[in-house]
């Protein structure tokens, strides 16, 4: 990993892309292609093992939920009375180098609503090829999957797949499910295998997949352990980033800024840049610069709720990976509005909430995650210096369309937990009972207690036309030339799947239109 020195701060730079996370590294690496432009790459936290590093946090399929991460803390809604944790990749790969390596596309109905939305160039049929373009895939081969990108997609064999996991496939089948075998496939509904980015056990972070054949070209550094504080504007543009590196604060001077920090550190960095809500910014101590009202605002993510079990003895095993399957079930009109995770062989000790109840014991859940969530949240900087804590307010299930939903969500789960299949291999489950289930009221203050977020931060720089919007369609920051977004917080809606692979392929996408 390069680090900052006189040299290389010659500068300017063409491209300084903050924030070497999901979408960010692919960008970084994607326009570095260009011999002739000069790319900067800039990331808070330290550099990952990667694959072949042989470090047990590198393992697929097991998330990382200590170190490596943004220790960010966030209110369930404004009158909460606790925060709870929210942990976000803080490492180069970003939250794909320390999450579950699930690599679940976005359904074609989410993009339709992304074009609904005053987006057309994010259409179902012009992000496919971009999807396409990210991966290859080794169990399906046909028009809709790639066969040769960088990002290599596996699912659990059918004949390797654990006991208990078969079981909820059968148990799912038992509700009417049906058996899906492609969960990225053409078909939105059904319970399947899941795909994941992993090599062998190894999780395929784009640290792996896209930066590392990128680093020894010499028109690329990425420097570590550089946290950037704001971005510099004159006359309407931007002209350069100023950083913290471990030799003490720089600025760094570049032609274009493309902000990769995530749906949380982005926001964050717009605000301490002057950019956002004048009022808001005022009273944090902040000069306002460009009123953009909408950065920090609609904060969505997927509200869960898990339902723990103990497994009996030899059914689960620290060191597996925790998820192989799960199922999209069809919603009241069809389409799929719920996600069915099976998680296997949990290490509860650093899982905020539940850990310390549990006393760090191996476990499995049946997690219900609402896809398409209207509830809304924030960010908001609390002063002009990164050091104080944001004000993170999630909004879960503020709005009780969710909340309905959700019940159903959890009253499913619940079915396959206790169903012949599964009950087989599973002591009785933790905190929840059969009368708190199928009560409503009892059902309704158990959701506000254990509803959790899956720390899939999106929407909180959204694009679009609208007065809220902070980007176009092209991701370009509205009123200042020469900044970018590239992350989650573009997206108008959440995508029906955690946000990782749409990540990687927002890079691709907008990689495209930099060149």
């Amino acid at each position: 990993m390069s680090a900052p020195d006189s040299a290389a701060e010659a500068g300017p730079w063409d491209e300084v892309v903050v924030g070497a996370g999901t979408a960010g590294a692919v960008l970084a690496a994607r326009l570095s292609e260009d011999p002739g432009r000069r790319v900067l790459l800039l990331e808070a936290g330290a550099g990952s093992g990667g694959a072949g590093s042989g470090a047990a946090e590198d393992r697929s399929g097991i998330p990382v939920l200590t170190g490596r991460h943004w220790d960010y803390s966030a209110r369930i809604d404004p009158d909460a009375a606790a925060d709870c944790p929210y942990p976000l990749g803080r490492t180069v790969g970003g939250t794909a180098a320390v999450n579950g390596a699930i690599a679940l596309r976005g359904l074609p109905a989410d993009f339709e609503r992304w074009a609904a939305a005053g987006n057309p160039a994010w259409s179902w049929d012009r992000v496919l090829p971009h999807y396409i373009r990210v991966e290859s895939d080794a169990d399906y081969k046909d028009e809709v999957h790639g066969l040769d990108g960088p990002v290599p997609i596996r699912r659990t064999d059918p004949a390797a797949l654990s006991p208990l996991a078969a079981a909820f496939l059968r148990a799912c089948g038992g509700l009417g499910i049906a058996g899906l075998g492609d969960l990225n496939g053409t078909r939105p509904t059904g319970a399947g295998r899941i795909p994941r980015n992993e090599l062998g056990d190894r999780r395929m972070s784009p640290d792996v997949t896209h930066l590392a054949a990128a680093r020894s070209r010499p028109n690329l550094a990425v420097w570590d352990r550089t946290e950037a504080v704001r971005v510099r504007l004159a006359g309407g543009r931007v002209t350069g980033v100023e950083a913290v590196a471990p030799g003490g604060p720089r600025f760094v001077p570049a032609g274009r800024v493309t902000l990769a920090a995530g749906g949380v550190g982005t926001p964050l960095i717009l605000q301490r840049s002057g950019i956002g809500d004048p009022r808001r910014l005022a009273a944090a101590g902040i000069e306002p610069l460009v009123d953009l009202p909408g950065v920090g605002r609609g904060l969505r993510d997927h509200p869960a709720v898990p339902i723990l079990a103990t497994p009996l003895p030899g059914v689960c095993r620290a060191g597996l990976p925790w998820y192989e399957v799960m199922a999209r079930p069809p919603g009241p009109g069809g389409a799929p509005d719920l996600g069915i995770f099976l998680a296997s062989n949990v290490t509860t000790a650093d899982v905020p909430r539940v850990g310390p109840m549990l006393g760090g014991r191996i476990a499995a859940m049946v997690s219900a995650v609402l896809l398409a969530p209207e509830s809304r949240g924030l960010v908001h900087a609390a002063g002009p210096e990164p050091g104080r804590p944001p004000d993170l307010v999630l909004g879960l299930c503020a709005e009780p369309g969710d909340t309905a939903r959700l019940m159903r969500g959890v009253r499913t789960a619940w079915s396959l937990l206790r169903s012949g299949e599964m009950s087989g291999f599973l002591g009785r489950p933790i905190i929840w009972t059969e009368r708190m289930v199928h009560d409503d009221a009892l059902l309704a203050r158990a959701l506000k207690r254990w509803v959790t977020p899956l720390f899939h931060a999106s929407g909180t720089a959204r694009m679009g036309g609208d007065g809220l919007a902070v980007v176009d369609e092209r991701c370009r920051v509205h009123q200042i030339e020469g900044l970018a977004v590239c992350d989650a917080s573009v997206m108008p809606s959440p995508v029906s799947a955690p946000p990782a692979l749409t990540c990687l392929m927002l890079g691709e996408r907008i990689a495209t239109w930099m060149a």
